[in-house]
C-alpha cells in the first residue's frame, strides 16, 4: 500500500472538518480534486475509510486507525523539519511562559541563564501571573508553558515535576510559637495571618487545609509581595506562611521561621504544556531544558 503525503494530509483536514467541501480552502484544493485522491487512497487501501453522509463525511473504524496514524507520521515529519532548521539557522523564536512569582524570581534565573548562553537566537518572554491562572492559559495557547504551583488538574495539559518549594511559618520574633522549630498548621489557626492575594497558591492551599479541620484562617493583611509579607510581620502585624525560598538574604534578625509539618506545606512546583497545540522547537528544547533531559 502506498501513502501519498500530501494525501494525508487532506484525508486529516476532511476528518477534522467532517467534510470535502469544507476540508477545500484549507487544503487550496477544489473539492472534486479532493473527492479523487481520496478515492484513490481507498482504493489504496482497498477498504472504505469514510461514511458519506447527507451533511458530510465521517471516518469508518479504518478511516479512525488512518486518521491516527497519520496525525502521528504529520508531528513527526514537522519535527525533522525543525531539527534540519536548526542545525542550518540555528534554533530561533520567542517562548511565552506564564510563572508564578516564586518561580520567577527565585527557581528561573539560575535555569535560564545555560539555556540562552546554547541558545542565543531565542528569546524567553516571561509573564508574571498568579497559580491558579496558569493552567487556563497554557490550555488555551496563550501561554506556550507555565509553570506553577500545585493547582486542579486541567484536562488536556502534560504536567511534570520542575522544583520543590518548601512553606514555612513565620511569626515576629516576641511571638508566643517563635520557640518552636516544627508546626502543623492547624496549630496556627487562632493567629492573626499575613496572606498574599486571592488566586495565589499559598492563599488557596492555606484557605484549602484550614477548611479541612472545619477552621477558618483570620486573615489582617494581604499583600501582593514576599517582602510585604516579612515586614507585616516584623512589625508584629501577624504570622505569615511564605516560600522558605524566598526568606535567603533577607534580615532573619526580624522575625522567626518555623517548619510546617503538614504535607502540603511540602508543595511542588511543576511544568504545564499542551501536546494538542504544535510547538516550535525553541518551546520544546526549553521545555527539555526545564526537565533536565537536555
Amino acid at each position: 500500500m502506498h501513502f501519498d503525503i500530501e494525501t494525508l494530509k487532506l484525508f486529516i483536514l476532511v476528518v477534522e472538518h467532517g467534510s470535502i467541501t469544507a476540508a477545500s480552502e484549507p487544503g487550496n484544493m477544489v473539492a472534486s480534486a479532493i473527492s479523487r485522491r481520496l478515492a484513490e487512497l481507498e482504493q489504496s487501501a482497498g477498504i472504505a475509510l469514510l461514511r458519506r453522509l447527507s451533511r458530510g463525511v465521517e471516518p469508518t473504524p479504518a478511516g479512525r486507525s488512518l486518521y491516527a496514524h497519520a496525525k502521528t507520521v504529520m508531528a513527526q515529519l514537522h519535527r525533522i523539519e525543525c531539527d534540519i532548521s536548526e542545525h542550518r539557522e540555528g534554533i530561533q523564536g520567542t517562548v511565552r511562559i506564564w510563572v508564578n512569582m516564586t518561580a520567577l524570581c527565585y527557581y528561573l534565573p539560575a535555569q535560564l541563564k545555560p539555556f540562552m548562553s546554547r541558545y542565543p537566537g531565542v528569546q524567553v518572554e516571561l509573564v508574571e501571573r498568579l497559580s491558579d491562572e496558569i493552567p487556563a492559559a497554557v490550555a488555551a495557547g496563550v501561554a506556550d508553558l507555565g509553570i506553577c504551583a500545585p493547582t486542579e488538574t486541567t484536562a488536556g495539559l502534560s504536567e511534570a515535576f520542575f522544583r520543590d518549594d518548601p512553606l514555612v511559618l513565620i511569626t515576629p520574633l516576641d511571638h508566643p510559637l517563635a520557640a518552636r522549630k516544627h508546626i502543623r498548621f492547624e496549630d496556627a489557626l487562632d493567629e492573626n495571618h499575613i496572606m498574599m492575594q486571592r488566586g495565589a497558591s499559598i492563599n488557596t492551599l492555606s484557605i484549602r487545609a484550614a477548611s479541612a479541620v472545619n477552621r477558618h484562617i483570620r486573615p489582617t493583611v494581604q499583600v501582593t509581595s514576599f517582602e510585604a509579607m516579612r515586614n507585616m510581620v516584623s512589625e508584629g502585624l501577624g504570622v505569615a506562611i511564605i516560600p522558605e525560598i524566598a526568606l535567603q538574604g533577607a534580615d532573619a534578625s526580624r522575625y522567626s521561621a518555623i517548619r510546617l509539618d503538614d504535607r502540603w506545606c511540602n508543595r511542588q512546583f511543576k511544568i504545564l504544556w499542551n501536546d494538542n497545540i504544535s510547538q516550535s522547537t525553541a518551546v520544546m528544547r526549553l521545555l527539555q531544558h526545564l526537565r533536565g533531559n537536555d
